[in-house]
């Protein structure tokens, strides 16, 4: 799952294209300065930069230019969502290093896409995966998404069937923490369900 760092100081901006990135299938982190965003790279180097220009502290441009001058994060893959639009912003944005310049209003669904093919723009050819794996993968993600909601609204009979569906279509490509989350989700909606034999069984295996 890749690490989106969201940097935008607009509050109502940022959690819903971290919402939207979380349906997608990204985890996605959030920050509201280039202060923030400069320590969370420090913190844990995400997979990715979402990155607006005008922060009330560090603009984004500097931020960029600080990501490419720094060995750790240099090959991060840095993608500029501003609303500076005019033609001389986004050959300036792109100039800097970023891999691509979204301006807003932005359709959700084309970020979408497009942080993606910049992602498999950025994966080394040799680090490049299956198809049949990547497939697994993306249907992991659209199936978790949905399991996750259902267990937010207490949708017990849902959500266990959703995990169940992930477990039986896609264990081969999840990894060891990943199964581990989806035997304690069963675990609970089999509690919740009042079926105590299999909620003892998910809680062994996981």
């Amino acid at each position: 799952m890749f690490r989106v760092l969201v940097v935008d100081d607009d509050a109502d901006i940022n959690e819903s294209v971290r919402a939207g990135l979380k349906l997608a299938g990204f985890d996605p982190v959030g920050a509201l300065t280039g202060e923030a965003a400069l320590a969370e790279t420090d913190r844990c180097c995400p997979d990715l930069v979402l990155l607006d220009q005008m922060l009330p502290d560090i603009d984004g441009a500097e931020i960029c230019r600080r990501l490419r001058a720094d060995p750790r994060t240099k090959r991060i893959p840095v993608v500029f969502l501003t609303a500076r639009a005019g033609e001389a912003a986004r050959i300036g944005g792109l100039a800097l290093g970023a891999d691509d310049y979204i301006v807003k209003p932005f359709s959700m669904q084309e970020l979408v896409l497009r942080l993606r093919a910049v992602l498999r723009r950025a994966t080394p050819v040799e680090l490049q995966l299956p198809p049949g794996w990547v497939r697994l993968r993306d249907q992991f993600r659209v199936w978790n998404s949905y399991a996750e909601i259902h267990e937010a609204r207490g949708e017990w009979r849902d959500c266990l069937e959703l995990s169940r569906s992930i477990l039986h279509n896609c264990e081969g490509a999840l990894s060891p923490a990943e199964r581990a989350t989806i035997y304690r989700r069963l675990a609970v909606c089999a509690e919740n369900l009042g079926d105590v034999p299999e909620q003892r069984a998910w809680q062994e295996r996981g």
